[in-house]
């Protein structure tokens, strides 16, 4: 808002003085003391025409753009709106680039678009040093540097009716001139766009519309980029069913190892809006869910929780009770972004091992152990892993042996090792499981030509601790598979692992090989 007043600082000095005359004689009518109301807060203020123009620096800090010899009228805004007196004093921090007149009209003086000038706008000088004031930092140009290209960010590929979604423009090259951009819509009925680039969904007769944003530059080259959003009207469901794929009555166990776990479920009708289902869980230290997305606790929790989705408007509603048992460990690499078993990162003789995702397995590569042994130890690399020798004692690995698999290169020998840190109760656990080398229970050659290597938890000591207790849960710090001593063997090699798991019987191990549509043959 403009300025409406003005008084003279000798106007302001007499009214303050008047301020403190003493009262008058008691038969005399008092005198009214005037009330000052000071400013506290100041801003400088941009029609929208500027606004448009001005962007944000690599500090957060917003700057106007300016063409040497152009000038452009600031506004400010004084709060309270109540304050007594409105008049201000605009000054430039560096006039070579950019002078301001006492109306707050700002003229581009010179500038290579870096150097800049803060305008000011304060109370006059009865407040300085108050630090009450309004700054606007404006970078002046003698050169224009054109826009060249214009990218858009989106902060998703739809929104619904109602609500909001983040679009975001970059001007190249980065020093461009001018930095902004006019958004456009399509579609106004359906979709607005804000000059912040800020999308609003509209309720519209149709569903799944979609509508194209345009982000055009301002500085007269038009440079021009267009991106289209969806815009959906929520449509409630009136049903909602969770599939029983991995309920407990099924007999599906989770495993806490996997630590998430996506649900099935189905809606009617079935494009409604699935943000309108709210999910919950009976005991969120076991699971939480958002989404329909069970994440399960990693403190060794373990148990039954009920997880429910519900519409609260319609009233549909169903839930599904899971199971996180203790002690089921199930790694079968079909998540890039959750594979809990993987190289142990080993290095040598200018050699190093990696892990590289395949959608079912993994591929491993070793590194030079010495002049005739390769090495590569496979590691879990959660933070803790959860053994029950009572729930489940077989614990098993299925992996190429590169005793077979590299035969033909003179492979001769190998060592396995399953090797652990953990504690149940007062006991510790560590070393090696029954022993060192090559100790498993049964290996068992699969018709694919992979090994599968098996352990009894139930029978089988570790190195310190002897046999886990069979009716409490242990917790392990450090487990993996030294796989060591690939004789002879002078050059990197890789070997594949399918999955690690535990079982409740050998008769349950069996019956998984042959469910992966696989034969095997018991070599121990």
């Amino acid at each position: 808002m403009k300025k409406l007043l003005r008084y003279s600082m000798g106007c302001w000095m007499a009214l303050t003085a008047a301020a403190v005359l003493p009262a008058c004689d008691d038969d005399e009518a008092a005198v009214q003391v005037p009330a000052y109301v000071y400013p506290s807060k100041m801003e400088v203020k941009l029609s929208p025409e500027l606004e448009q123009y001005v962007y944000l620096d690599e500090t957060g800090t917003p700057v106007l753009p300016m063409m040497k010899g152009t000038s452009a009228s600031l506004d400010f805004e004084i709060t309270p709106d109540t304050v007594t007196y409105r008049d201000v004093k605009w000054t430039s921090s560096d006039e070579s680039v950019a002078t301001v007149d006492a109306d707050g009209t700002v003229t581009a003086v010179s500038g290579d678009g870096r150097g800049y000038a803060v305008i000011q706008v304060a109370p006059v000088p009865l407040y300085a040093g108050s630090g009450i004031y309004g700054t606007l930092k404006v970078a002046v140009a003698n050169t224009l540097v054109e826009a060249e290209e214009v990218s858009i960010e989106a902060a998703g590929a739809k929104v619904y009716a109602g609500e909001q979604l983040q679009l975001t423009a970059t001007v190249s090259p980065a020093n461009a001139t001018y930095r902004t951009v006019k958004w456009t819509s399509s579609n106004e009925e359906v979709a607005t766009i804000d000059a912040k680039g800020v999308v609003t969904g509209k309720k519209y007769a149709q569903n799944h519309v979609p509508v194209t944003f345009t982000a055009t530059t301002l500085d007269g080259t038009r440079v021009a980029k267009k991106v289209t959003i969806v815009v959906d009207q929520v449509v409630d469901p009136e049903q909602v069913t969770i599939g029983a794929d991995y309920d407990v009555e099924s007999g599906y166990r989770c495993a806490i190892n996997e630590k998430t776990l996506m649900l099935k479920f189905t809606t009617v009708p079935e494009d409604c809006t699935l943000s309108q289902l709210v999910w919950s869980s009976s005991d969120e230290s076991i699971a939480t869910v958002e989404g329909g997305v069970v994440t399960f606790n990693q403190d060794g929790t373990f148990g039954d929780v009920t997880i429910s989705a519900t519409c609260p408007t319609t009233g549909a509603s169903s839930a599904t009770t899971l199971r996180l048992d203790a002690g089921l460990v199930r790694e079968l690499f079909r998540n890039e972004q959750n594979v809990t078993w993987r190289d142990a990162k080993q290095s040598g003789n200018n050699t190093s091992t990696a892990t590289e995702w395949h959608d079912g397995y993994v591929t491993v590569t070793t590194y030079k152990q010495n002049d005739t042994a390769q090495r590569a130890d496979f590691k879990c690399q959660s933070a803790k892993t959860w053994l029950h020798a009572g729930n489940y004692p077989i614990f098993a690995i299925r992996m190429d042996d590169v005793a077979d698999l590299y035969k033909s290169k003179g492979c001769t020998a190998r060592n396995i090792t399953l090797d652990a840190v953990g504690k149940a109760g007062d006991t510790d656990f560590k070393g090696g499981l029954d022993g060192n080398n090559n100790k498993w229970l049964h290996d068992y050659k699969c018709s694919d030509g992979s090994h599968v290597f098996i352990y009894d938890l139930s029978t089988q000591k570790w190195a310190t601790g002897g046999v886990l207790p069979t009716t409490s849960v242990a917790t392990f710090t450090a487990m993996q598979f030294k796989y060591a001593d690939m004789k002879t063997l002078t050059e990197q090699v890789t070997y594949n692992v399918y999955w690690v798991q535990t079982f409740r019987t050998i008769e349950d191990l069996q019956q998984y090989i042959e469910g992966e549509g696989l034969t095997y043959e018991v070599i121990k």
